[in-house]
């Protein structure tokens, strides 16, 4: 038992490691360009990754019995889930309306908002997910059709969309397998997942083989 515990805790924070250096690696990339938006694929999903490895930090902390898991704490992690969410708001209208790039932020502050009334003021842990739930689907879901699109109609032409649909299939692999591998004793697979998702999504978004000058991948 003590094995699988000190295997969990490695494997956790090596998860959440990769996935904090990543995200950093991405914020480097966007703020390296030179001409930035706060709604850029590389900051968006560097916020997403960072904000992924905290609430993974916290969920294996609870799951160790470091800490506890009481409203408050799950508070704190709706809040870092809004993190994960909210940033796919900024991608959808990065691709899809960048006509209305100037209410881009507006939108986004307003669903911000919403999310962290609900985490902070949701009188229990499952009306605070119920609350949370549709934001969560309709924009995952968004991003995955909208990768799957581009990738089919060379629109993104600056980001593999087949490797960022390759992460998400593999993100919801990894998230739908944690309950029954935890129950097994085997939850640092799914943590292995989630970190070669991430791998794949960082990759995708640095895109080492597009050429600007000569538009094409």
């Amino acid at each position: 038992m003590q094995f699988i515990i000190d295997l969990t805790l490695f494997s956790g924070i090596t998860a959440s490691i990769v996935a904090a250096i990543l995200a950093t690696y991405l914020i480097f990339l966007w703020f390296r360009q030179e001409n930035r938006l706060l709604t850029d694929l590389p900051l968006m999903f560097g916020i997403v990754f960072m904000a992924h490895a905290c609430n993974q930090f916290i969920v294996l902390l609870s799951e160790t019995g470091f800490l506890s898991t009481t409203l408050e704490v799950f508070r704190i992690r709706a809040l870092f889930v809004g993190g994960i969410a909210i940033p796919l708001v900024g991608v959808l209208l990065h691709i899809w309306l960048p006509g209305i790039r100037r209410h881009h932020m507006r939108i986004i502050g307003l669903v911000t908002l919403y999310w962290v009334i609900v985490a902070l003021f949701g009188p229990t842990q499952e009306l605070i997910m119920i609350l949370h739930m549709p934001i969560i689907l309709i924009f995952m879901g968004g991003m995955v059709l909208t990768f799957a699109i581009t990738w089919k109609t060379g629109r993104l032409k600056e980001v593999r969309s087949d490797l960022m649909v390759f992460s998400a299939i593999l993100s919801l692999i990894g998230q739908l397998s944690l309950i029954t591998l935890t129950s097994m004793g085997f939850n640092f697979v799914s943590g292995a997942v989630m970190v070669f998702a991430t791998l794949c999504a960082t990759l995708a978004l640095a895109n080492p083989w597009y050429k600007p000058e000569l538009g094409e991948v």
